[in-house]
């Protein structure tokens, strides 16, 4: 059987999922990108070592900030001349709705394949609900990046047996390393878009209070956005002792990550957060909002890491407890190493491949 999955943009942390299922299918797996990138990525990639397309791009930013549009008409006729006999498509844009119609109108498979989960998606109009119900009813198999991914599409009234697992992954062994406790140089690390979904106003919040409990309190944060100047502004007028390395290539993540204690991954939504398994990878605990699609999956509170509400006190309180702690640290640290190695590019492959399988069993 033939497959096509159209994705947005290429993302470093799916590139080594296809390169595995370019040796699984050869020339049976394409993928199909709408666009080269998106405005708020910065993401260097290498050449591309499977088969793709890159669609002419026709891409708009939503008034949120935050989602892209991508209406491709033209993957019809890519679709056409490749003749999939699967069509694994990650969103809910025009151009994956075109492949979800192609599938109907050329009786093919469609499989909806998503890193949303019920809390991400709890605010939609009921257009884009209306929608996902539609598209699941005529769908084959179903493939979520999560435990709470699955979640949504059983919500959905899909029966498990038809819903598998493709996580969102990155290499691991990149970010190994073994600073401890006492030889990491930063407290806390921020790194993310300085955008109001982030809460980066917030993450200030809480280090200027930390500050006070801690001496010699240092602060690593990374990332770019809007909010940078008001961020900065506010740390600044409490004489927080941060660096600000500016903006960081892919590959040298990992040695910034091992220099921080403690991850604070504030976020109001994040249908996952890679950051998190950058963090996990390198032994850096991680706190986050309840809000974060990692939270009971790659996250398991007090084990590799919290869940807390978004309230400055009890962020406060459980950084400090933690950092005050060393070996609940060290549980924690080798707790969030072992975890995320489960998350891995052969098993997200895998996911895809069983779901191709269960298709091909059925027909």
């Amino acid at each position: 059987m033939r497959t096509a999955l159209i994705i947005n943009i290429p993302a470093p942390y799916r590139l080594p999922m296809y390169e595995i299922l370019n040796q699984r299918f050869g020339d049976d797996f394409m993928v199909i990108f709408c666009a080269n990138t998106e405005s708020n990525r910065k993401w260097n990639i290498d050449e591309l070592q499977f088969k793709h397309v890159f669609l002419k791009e026709n891409v708009r930013l939503k008034k949120d900030g935050f989602n892209y549009v991508h209406n491709n008409p033209e993957v019809f006729k890519v679709l056409k001349k490749y003749k999939p006999d699967n069509v694994i498509a990650t969103g809910f844009n025009p151009t994956h709705l075109y492949g979800w119609i192609y599938t109907l109108l050329y009786r093919k498979n469609f499989i909806p394949m998503t890193d949303g989960w019920l809390g991400s998606e709890k605010d939609l109009s009921w257009v884009h609900t209306l929608i996902r119900k539609i598209v699941f009813k005529t769908s084959s198999t179903y493939i979520g990046a999560s435990k709470n991914s699955m979640k949504l599409f059983e919500a959905y009234g899909i029966d498990k047996d038809r819903i598998f697992q493709s996580a969102l992954c990155i290499h691991n062994s990149k970010f190994e390393n073994d600073k401890k406790f006492t030889n990491r140089k930063y407290h806390v690390m921020y790194s993310g878009q300085f955008t109001e979904r982030k809460l980066p106003l917030f993450f200030a919040d809480v280090v200027i209070k930390l500050a006070d409990k801690i001496d010699g309190f240092k602060v690593l944060i990374l990332g770019s956005g809007p909010l940078k100047e008001e961020l900065f502004s506010k740390l600044d007028a409490h004489n927080i002792d941060y660096d600000f390395p500016g903006f960081i290539a892919q590959e040298e993540l990992p040695k910034f990550y091992s220099e921080s204690k403690i991850f604070l991954f504030t976020t109001r939504m994040d249908p996952w957060g890679v950051v998190v398994n950058e963090a996990m990878a390198s032994g850096t605990p991680v706190i986050t909002t309840p809000f974060a699609g990692v939270v009971d999956d790659l996250l398991v509170n007090n084990h590799n890491g919290f869940a807390i509400d978004i309230d400055t006190d009890k962020w406060v309180q459980k950084t400090d407890e933690i950092l005050k702690n060393e070996e609940n640290w060290k549980r924690l640290s080798e707790n969030a190493k072992n975890r995320v190695q489960e998350l891995n590019f052969d098993n997200a492959a895998q996911g895809i491949i069983d779901a191709i399988a269960h298709i091909e069993n059925k027909n």
